[in-house]
């Protein structure tokens, strides 16, 4: 398999707080599966690689990000296992951070630990070799265009 070419100078690998990113996309999986939103995506069964990398040991998990504007990010996260590389990527909205930028009154849930405090505070630049498998490189390629 031919990986495409891509420039991962947009991109950011989350290296810290992965339990925390981990927890993020628990809580979207159950709510998910609390109402059934799941069955109406394009495609369901990127719900169930979701579950994997939510239940996934945080060291064997890469976690790939890449800042649309507006709260708005590209994932691509990869999960390495004994029985092989899992990658999915999907669109993630950060409403936490949305309602905190937008509210005039503090709430309880504006300290919850949200995707872009994540981006700002626990990513770093990815290096030249970056050890990513060819379908995580294809997804992220995918994303630029």
């Amino acid at each position: 398999m031919k990986t495409k070419d891509i420039s991962i100078a947009g991109w950011r690998e989350l290296t810290q707080k992965k339990e925390e990113f981990s927890k993020i996309i628990r809580l979207l999986v159950e709510f998910d599966e609390k109402t059934g939103r799941y069955l109406k995506y394009n495609d369901p069964e990127t719900h169930f690689m979701r579950r994997a990398i939510a239940v996934a040991d945080p060291a064997k998990l890469r976690v790939f990000l890449r800042d649309l504007g507006g709260f708005v990010y590209s994932i691509v996260a990869e999960l390495r296992s004994t029985a092989g590389v899992t990658s999915t990527a999907w669109i993630h909205e950060d409403g936490i951070r949305q309602e905190r930028e937008g509210a005039e009154t503090t709430h309880p849930v504006h300290s919850i630990v949200c995707v872009t405090d994540l981006y700002s505070e626990s990513c770093e630049c990815i290096p030249e070799e970056t050890g990513v498998s060819p379908v995580t490189l294809d997804l992220m390629a995918d994303r630029e265009s």
